[in-house]
């Protein structure tokens, strides 16, 4: 567990507090022991010395010199009881040669060596005394020699009980556990006092940096003291001013940086020396997601161990994108590589549609050309020859027009793609414009075997160009009978939310699932052999798809191989 400054400071004056006290409790308990064993010898001295007089006055009054120790023998039993009487204290008397004479309790005789006594009389007179159990409880000792005229007649001991310095050692032991417990509460309360004044500041000052960590460096800390702490704060408030001013001017450039990034047409992406990214840009997060990283980090390697630039192009998930990678130089040091990427996709597709058109148009303007040529040289060599004249000129005729109509084909397609070319809507009746147009191309289709059916219910009136409008249908519904060998063609119209939809259906051969999205395109057709031997240029399809495209439309194909197509306009009401 990790504490705190503040538990920190709390629990050292709390530690500081309990060694005070032991050591004061120990230091105080011992040395009012000690005074009062010192208290009670010093009484008992004084004790001793009071017996003595009162002995040697007794013995001098009443005895001889030499009956002396035998008078204190003899009357060992009254000292006894005298002492003890005015000491109130236990009272031992012994003879000279510290045999037992009498006891001021009238006990049993005490087995016990009186060690004291020994060392009392070995000392010439002095007194002697030491610590005892005796009948459970502790006593002290205190033996002292009788003397008279110079030589030890006896031997006295007070057997004093220690009760009352155990009692005051206790007493003493609980004042001072009590005043320790008191003492714990006062200190844990200013500790706790003083720790919150000393840790308040801190606290702010950790605040206030995890708020700068964030990001946030409005806040300022308002510690108004002195101290080490103030100027701790009043430097931490100058730090955040200048952390936020530099933050502020890397952020602008930063920004500045993000935008020139985002807004440039190309993918940019700069690796670090550790092959790490260190700016991009949203094209290049969109382009990368298709690019296997492998490819990427290969160009990478070539261009930081080769320090040249490199132009790769590269394929993947259908896309082509062409890779310029330059060397970047990082603190003076090499090692980075910026990519620019371009996804040439589309201008891929582009130069091979622009290149399949020209093969188109080529084919496509070479096969009438080839006819009027031939036909031109058979008419220098036999002109003459109303027959072949004749022939000659039907063909010559029919491969002009066909030219024709490829030439205003691809001139109304080309008025169709430019931007400036605007349709003339006006309010049409929609369900009569298809109906006066399927009306037209049905003696077409009655030639094939074909029939239209209709469900034209009338729908809302809609702005739409009505010659435009007219030629996309005319278009679908030629498409249909020319692949559609025999059976019929349905033409349905109905609305759908805020949208008129047109559906012309037939049962012809169908189209492929994978040829789908390019029939739209310029000159492409499903069978071309079909295609020649019924006539048309691939264009049809295309006009149409830009002129529903103009009316903000849409145009769907639904097709199934062998079973037929469904071709579906969606044209909004408003």
């Amino acid at each position: 567990m990790i504490l705190g400054l503040r538990h920190k400071i709390i629990l050292t004056n709390l530690i500081v507090l309990v060694l005070a006290f032991a050591i004061i409790s120990l230091v105080i308990i011992e040395g009012v022991d000690r005074v009062n064993r010192n208290i009670l010898i010093g009484s008992l001295t004084n004790q001793s010395e009071a017996a003595l007089r009162t002995i040697k006055q007794t013995l001098l009054m009443d005895s001889k010199d030499l009956a002396a120790e035998n008078d204190f023998k003899s009357r060992a039993g009254e000292f006894a009881s005298r002492l003890s009487r005015e000491s109130d204290i236990r009272t031992l008397i012994f003879s000279s040669d510290k045999k037992l004479l009498a006891d001021s309790e009238k006990s049993e005789s005490l087995k016990l060596d009186f060690k004291e006594l020994d060392e009392a009389f070995n000392r010439g007179g002095n007194r002697a005394y030491s610590e005892r159990n005796l009948d459970g409880s502790a006593k002290l000792f205190f033996a002292f020699p009788v003397i008279y005229s110079g030589k030890i007649i006896g031997g006295i001991i007070f057997i004093n009980s220690l009760d009352d310095v155990k009692r005051n050692r206790k007493n003493i032991s609980i004042v001072i556990l009590i005043s320790f417990f008191i003492g714990i509460a006062v200190i844990f309360i200013v500790s706790m006092i003083l720790s919150l004044r000393l840790t308040k500041p801190i606290s702010e000052l950790n605040l206030s940096a995890l708020k700068i960590s964030n990001g946030d460096y409005s806040s300022k800390i308002d510690i108004n003291s002195k101290d080490e702490v103030g100027v701790l704060a009043s430097t931490f408030n100058l730090m955040m001013d200048e952390i936020s001013s530099k933050i502020n001017a890397l952020n602008y450039e930063k920004a500045k940086l993000s935008s020139v990034l985002e807004s440039m047409g190309e993918g940019v992406i700069a690796y670090n020396e550790s092959g790490e990214i260190i700016a991009d840009n949203k094209i290049s997060r969109a382009i990368i997601k298709n690019i296997n990283e492998k490819d990427v980090l290969r160009i990478v390697d070539k261009v930081k161990g080769s320090s040249e630039r490199s132009v790769v192009e590269i394929s993947a998930n259908d896309k082509i994108l062409l890779v310029c990678a330059t060397p970047l130089t990082l603190d003076k040091a090499q090692g980075g590589v910026v990519l620019i990427l371009n996804d040439i996709s589309e201008l891929r597709l582009l130069q091979e549609k622009q290149k399949q058109f020209v093969t188109n148009i080529s084919h496509e303007l070479k096969t009438p050309l080839t006819t009027i040529l031939g036909y031109i040289d058979l008419l220098k060599e036999r002109g003459d020859n109303k027959r072949i004249f004749d022939t000659s000129i039907e063909y010559l005729q029919s491969s002009g027009e066909r030219l024709q109509r490829l030439v205003d084909d691809l001139i109304e397609l080309s008025s169709l793609k430019r931007l400036q070319f605007e349709i003339e809507k006006r309010s049409v009746d929609i369900s009569a414009l298809i109906r006066d147009t399927v009306g037209q191309m049905a003696l077409k289709a009655n030639k094939f075997g074909i029939v239209i059916e209709t469900e034209l219910p009338q729908v809302k009136v809609i702005m739409a160009d009505p010659l435009r409008i007219k030629q996309a249908v005319v278009n679908i519904i030629d498409n249909a009978i020319k692949y559609s060998q025999k059976g019929k063609i349905t033409v349905n119209l109905y609305e759908k939310q805020d949208n008129i939809l047109l559906e012309i259906a037939d049962n012809g051969r169908g189209i492929p699932e994978e040829l789908k999205d390019k029939i739209f395109e310029p000159f492409y057709r499903v069978d071309k052999a079909r295609s020649r031997e019924i006539g048309g240029n691939g264009l049809g399809l295309s006009i149409t798809k830009e002129i529903i495209d103009k009316h903000g439309g849409e145009i769907f194909i639904e097709s199934s191989l062998g079973i037929g197509t469904k071709v579906i306009i969606s044209l909004p009401k408003e």
